[in-house]
C-alpha cells in the first residue's frame, strides 16, 4: 500500500511542479440531456479552433459516440445520482448506464456535483480513476488524490457558478483571472452556449414552457429564436477561448489525467 501511494504521490509531485508554473487553460462539457443539435454546436465550434474538448455525456448521442470513434473528442461519463435520475432507480443502476454508453469511461464528473464515498468506490471498481467533481470559484487547486484512489481535477470555472454568483459576463472583467499562472479546467453547458444564457431564470423559462421532447430536440431554426442577444456565456466562452489560444496552453484535458497512471488501489 505504502508503495502504491509513494508512486502516485511521485507522479502527482512532478505534474504539479510544471502545471503551477504554466498558464494551462483546458476545456470540458456537461451534455445535461442538450439536443443532438446543440450538442453538434457546441463540438464544432472546439473542432474549427482545434481544441480536443472532453465531453462528460448523461445519455444515448450518435452524434458523440461518431465524434468519439473518429478521435475529435474525449468522451466520459456524467452520472445524475440525484432521484428520479432517468439513468436508473439505484446507484448501481446509473453507473451501469453510463458504462454502457461510455464502456472504457475512466473520468467521471457527477451531475449537480452530487457524489458520495459509497459512490465514488463503486465508479472505481468499475474502472474510473480520475474524477473532475470539485467546482471552486476561480481557485487554482491542483490536481490531488482523492481518498478512493482516483485523482481529483477541480475545476476552476463553471457557466452556472458565475451566472449563480452574478459574475459579469463581460470577459474583460474577470479577464485578470485567467492571465495567472496554474492549471485552469473549464467546464460549460451546451445549452447555456448556444442559448447565450444571461441568468439562470431565461434558460428556466424556456425550459418550463417546453416538454421534454421538445427541449431534447431542439434545433438550429429554434435556438436562433431562442437566443439571447445581449451579453450572456457564449460571448464569454468565445472570448475566453480565444484569450486562450493566445495567452495560455491549449491542454485537452486527456493529456493531463493521462500523465498520471495509478494503479488498481488493493
Amino acid at each position: 500500500m505504502n508503495k502504491w501511494l509513494d508512486e502516485a504521490y511521485a507522479q502527482l509531485k512532478q505534474c504539479r511542479l510544471k502545471w503551477q508554473e504554466t498558464n494551462m487553460i483546458c476545456f470540458t462539457m456537461d451534455t445535461d440531456w442538450a439536443s443532438e443539435y446543440v450538442l453538434q454546436h457546441a463540438v464544432n465550434f472546439f473542432k474549427e479552433h482545434h481544441i480536443l474538448l472532453t465531453v462528460f455525456c448523461t445519455n444515448k448521442s450518435e452524434f458523440l459516440q461518431k465524434e468519439a470513434r473518429a478521435g475529435t473528442i474525449d468522451l466520459q461519463i456524467h452520472p445524475n445520482f440525484i432521484m428520479p435520475s432517468s439513468q436508473g432507480k439505484t446507484e448501481d443502476d446509473v453507473i451501469n448506464f453510463c458504462k454502457e454508453l461510455v464502456p472504457e469511461a475512466s473520468v467521471f464528473r457527477a451531475h449537480r456535483w452530487y457524489a458520495s464515498n459509497d459512490i465514488y468506490e463503486k465508479l472505481y471498481r468499475r474502472g474510473i480513476r480520475y474524477e473532475s467533481n470539485v467546482c471552486t470559484l476561480f481557485d487554482m487547486v491542483l490536481p490531488y488524490l482523492h481518498r478512493s484512489g482516483m485523482v481529483a481535477f477541480p475545476v476552476f470555472f463553471e457557466d452556472g457558478a458565475i451566472i449563480e454568483r452574478g459574475f459579469s459576463l463581460k470577459f474583460n472583467d474577470t479577464k485578470e483571472k485567467y492571465e495567472k499562472k496554474g492549471l485552469k479546467i473549464i467546464n460549460f453547458h451546451p445549452m447555456h452556449f448556444a442559448l447565450n444564457t444571461p441568468c439562470f431564470s431565461y434558460t428556466r423559462e424556456i425550459k418550463d414552457r417546453l416538454t421534454r421532447e421538445q427541449w431534447n430536440n431542439l434545433d438550429d431554426a429554434d435556438i436562433e429564436k431562442l437566443r439571447f442577444q445581449g451579453d450572456g456565456i457564449t460571448n464569454y466562452l468565445k472570448e475566453l477561448v480565444f484569450f486562450a489560444e493566445s495567452h495560455s496552453e491549449v491542454c485537452p484535458f486527456k493529456d493531463l489525467y493521462k500523465l498520471i497512471q495509478v494503479e488498481n488501489l488493493s
